[in-house]
């Protein structure tokens, strides 16, 4: 399960985690190193007159080498990247100090409990930073180190070999009573090692489901932002649509979008010679006048006003744009040029009867035309001009049709 969580994340992001992790138990351990030592000067004023000057000293210099190397690992963990060898010497370094400590004591309490108690916690300690190899590192160091300390014991004199039936308070400690502790401390040390083995397991499944919880939170948040761009973009894409066919004056169809009509509806009405198409295009009467004495804004809302009410009064499948100036140009689907006479004259009749402020009453000139075989969108559009220009010399204000 671990590993394919593991695999589940890049080796180098979960790298990344677990030496964050390994950096604080690093900061724990140097916490408890400095309490330990602490400690250590404490039981050494305790026992002051009970031990020789040198072995009190050698406590004393012990004591404060482990403070110094403590607030030294303090400021270096404090850096954004430790190096990883710390807990190496950090470990290394504690247990000689303590087997330092342990043999200034020179009791045979010291060989028999006290040591193996102190050495089981540096070995535990080394557990906590859930490395297999470390913790291994420090249970070679632990058991080499008694085996000096005691060796350097017997051989100054400091302590004698006895037997396992001496008494707890005699100054002697056996052999068996050594060989015992050291197979109960590789015990300890293959259980440490399997215990610091599975704590960087669980290490490992808790950080890379840390790690795959926020980067699916990133992805969530990624893809919010995504949809929300993506309805943006839509939503300008719908825009910049609407600005490529309106006419921005009038709001109505432009030129090129009429004519894209105008293209679809002679290929209906090929398609299907029962159906009719018809044209109309209109011109406001007179409009320059409009502009000359009353300026362009004013010949704008003109035309503005003139689209409003065609918009307003044309039927639901006819398609109105401004087909250039003061011209407009209506596509009459489904209707022959009867209809569209017909619906151009109420049209006409509308935009005569509305009064426009400022310029008051406005009029427009209509010409119709219908869909003849193998028409084209030129010669349809030209009868429907001429038509135009029919009624313009006809006196204008009037519907005029070319069928």
């Amino acid at each position: 399960m671990a590993t394919e969580t593991i695999s589940a994340v890049s080796k180098g992001e979960w790298k990344a985690l677990l030496l964050q992790e390994e950096k604080k138990t690093e900061r724990y351990a140097n916490y408890i190193r400095l309490l330990l030592t602490l400690l250590y000067l404490g039981v050494a004023f305790t026992i002051k007159d009970e031990i020789p000057s040198y072995s009190f000293n050698a406590i004393i210099s012990s004591a404060l080498i482990s403070c110094i190397y403590g607030l030294l690992v303090f400021n270096t963990l404090r850096t954004a990247n430790p190096p990883r060898w710390i807990k190496y010497s950090s470990i290394s370094i504690d247990i000689i100090l303590l087997s330092i400590v342990i043999y200034s004591f020179g009791s045979f309490r010291s060989f028999k409990t006290e040591a193996f108690l102190l050495y089981y916690l540096w070995i535990g300690l080394s557990t906590l930073r859930f490395s297999p190899r470390l913790t291994f590192t420090a249970g070679a160091l632990s058991t080499l180190s008694y085996l000096l300390i005691v060796w350097l014991a017997i051989n100054n004199n400091t302590i004698e070999l006895g037997t396992i039936t001496e008494e707890f308070t005699s100054d002697r400690v056996s052999s068996l009573n050594i060989i015992l502790r050291l197979l109960f401390l590789s015990s300890f040390i293959a259980l440490s090692v399997y215990t610091a083995y599975i704590f960087r397991v669980i290490a490992a499944r808790a950080l890379s489901e840390q790690l795959l919880e926020v980067r699916n939170h990133e992805m969530s948040n990624t893809l919010d932002q995504l949809r929300k761009t993506q309805k943006q973009l839509a939503t300008k894409n719908r825009e910049l649509a609407t600005l490529s066919e309106i006419d921005m004056l009038s709001q109505l169809y432009n030129r090129r979008k009429i004519d894209e009509i105008m293209r679809e509806a002679l290929v209906e009405v090929i398609a299907q010679p029962t159906t009719s198409l018809s044209l109309i295009l209109l011109d406001i009467d007179l409009f320059k006048s409009y502009n000359d004495s009353h300026g362009h804004l004013v010949g704008d809302q003109v035309i503005r006003k003139v689209a409003e009410l065609l918009m307003k009064s044309a039927r639901g499948n006819d398609y109105i744009g401004r087909w250039g100036g003061e011209e407009f140009i209506i596509i009459c689907k489904q209707k022959n040029a009867h209809d569209a006479s017909i619906i151009a004259e109420r049209l006409r009749r509308t935009i005569e009867t509305t009064t426009l402020e400022t310029v008051g009453s406005v009029t427009c000139s209509f010409g119709v035309s219908q869909y003849r075989r193998n028409d084209g969108a030129d010669s349809l559009l030209k009868r429907a001009d001429e038509a135009l220009y029919h009624s313009k010399e006809s006196g204008r204000n009037r519907v005029s049709c070319i069928y």
